[in-house]
């Protein structure tokens, strides 16, 4: 399987993520004569090779020299009619409208017309699309299902989070910035650039936050914009001391859309690294989003492992009332720890005392690190990243004499592998109905789901 790894140190644009695609291999020509089927014109992308702080990046800029409304809803209606695509556009003198939305203008003191959100981009014709508009561009072209899919489920993210925001539906919410071409070209772009590079999956560093305020069709916003966190909750974020955009809400799309994991990168055998550069020097940080792509070196061993990588909690307890340590487990879950344990230890003098372990998602590092402080007496915690591989799962639910069981299935056709364990409220809860012992339903629930190995 081949993955994509988006190391966001200084954030991800949509111009800065397909400038990596590009820089990582992606045919520039290729791609403008895919993006040529969408039934819009008055466009030209170029690329250039540009330094930030003194490293080699790729920079990726849109030029708009204009097609009224009227005009691009023609041809879209055109197009749908003919079925057909439209491979048509005249490259004339250019407007010269650079793609300044996602270059992350990053000033100290953001100035009302000196930053470089998307929310801040007069088009001459365009005043922004509605997600039905796009979708209709999108499914008028003669892209591959694949990159119609992402190119819509990334459109969609944006959608949800701006009518969630806004009081409206994703049908009806209206793209202000985010409507414009270039924005639409960047968003298929990088859906394009993905399946010509083989990318099977995507993944990403946690996100650095910055601050201050830009402005918008919508007023005067703060960083990160508000559909840019909406699209975002649950990703892990780092402080930096940076004023101005980072994460931009295409770039935020992208991710939510397609991402499948945050943190250090997957194991992989590395083989290209590509480095998109956002338009302006940041004074701590090169300006760049580099993307890592390589073979996954732990799914090629054996098919149909679900690599991810996760957050490990330890701390050495030695002077808790063993009683508080059940609600310190159930907080712990419910602060969405996957796994937690105790392990009897020795520490210095020879005291008795308990190594406390909890596995969870890095989302969740926050929520179980509180829950770790606030119900035990440990006063330091420490943190590993680690690579778990997991056997794919699944619930089903069996019918037995005492009543319905659910059933958790583990399996691996490469190894040949099936599984099932009972969930053990449910037989606790029959074993109980029917006055038998738990391991009567255990066993009545084993024999029901042997039937589904059977059927599959």
């Amino acid at each position: 399987m081949k993955i994509a790894y988006f190391d966001c140190f200084s954030g991800i644009a949509g111009d800065m993520a397909l400038a990596s695609l590009l820089d990582a291999g992606a045919p520039l020509e290729e791609l403008v004569a895919a993006l040529q089927s969408l039934p819009v014109e008055g466009w030209n992308i170029e690329s250039e090779a540009v330094l930030r702080s003194g490293i080699h990046a790729q920079s990726v800029s849109i030029f708009l020299h204009g097609q009224t409304d009227d005009e691009e809803l023609q041809a879209v209606n055109a197009h749908k009619a003919a079925h057909e695509p439209r491979h048509h556009h005249e490259h004339g003198d250019h407007d010269h409208h650079h793609h300044d939305e996602e270059s992350h203008d990053h000033n100290h003191s953001p100035a009302p017309h000196d930053h470089a959100h998307e929310h801040h981009h007069d088009h001459p014709h365009h005043h922004g699309r509605s997600m039905r508009a796009i979708r209709d561009i999108i499914e008028a072209s003669d892209l591959s299902a694949r990159v119609k899919r992402d190119s819509l489920a990334i459109f969609g993210k944006i959608a949800v989070a701006e009518a969630f925001l806004h009081h409206s539906t994703p049908d009806e919410v209206h793209f202000h910035e985010i409507g414009g071409l270039d924005s639409l070209l960047d968003i298929v772009g990088v859906a394009w650039c993905l399946e010509r590079l083989g990318i099977d999956a995507v993944y990403a560093s946690a996100l650095p936050m910055s601050g201050g305020f830009v402005d918008c069709a919508h007023g005067r916003m703060p960083v990160p914009a508000p559909a840019t966190l909406e699209m975002l909750k649950g990703v892990p974020w780092t402080p930096t001391d940076v004023r101005g955009e980072l994460v931009t809400p295409t770039g935020a799309g992208i991710l939510a859309a397609l991402c499948k994991g945050y943190g250090t990168a997957p194991a992989m055998t590395l083989e290209t690294i590509g480095l998109g550069a956002g338009k302006k020097q940041l004074p701590d940080r090169p300006n760049i989003l580099r993307v890592s792509i390589g073979e996954s070196s732990a799914e090629t061993s054996i098919d149909g492992l679900e690599w991810k990588t996760l957050s490990q909690f330890e701390a050495n307890v030695d002077d808790l009332n063993p009683q508080a340590w059940e609600l310190a487990f159930e907080r712990l879950f419910e602060a969405g720890a996957l796994d937690v344990w105790l392990v009897p230890i020795h520490m210095k003098k020879g005291r008795p005392a308990l190594l406390l372990g909890v596995l969870c998602e890095q989302s969740q590092e926050n929520a179980v690190l509180s829950a770790i402080l606030l119900e035990t007496t440990t006063l330091g915690v420490r943190r590993t990243r680690l690579e778990r591989a997991a056997l794919s799962r699944e619930m089903a639910s069996v019918e037995t004499v005492f009543g319905s069981i659910g059933v958790k299935i583990a399996h691996n056709s490469a190894l040949h592998l099936w599984r099932a364990q009972p969930e053990w409220d449910d037989v606790k809860r029959a074993a109980k109905s029917a006055g038998v012992p738990a391991r009567e339903v255990h066993e009545a629930a084993l024999q029901a789901a042997s039937a589904l190995q059977t059927g599959n």
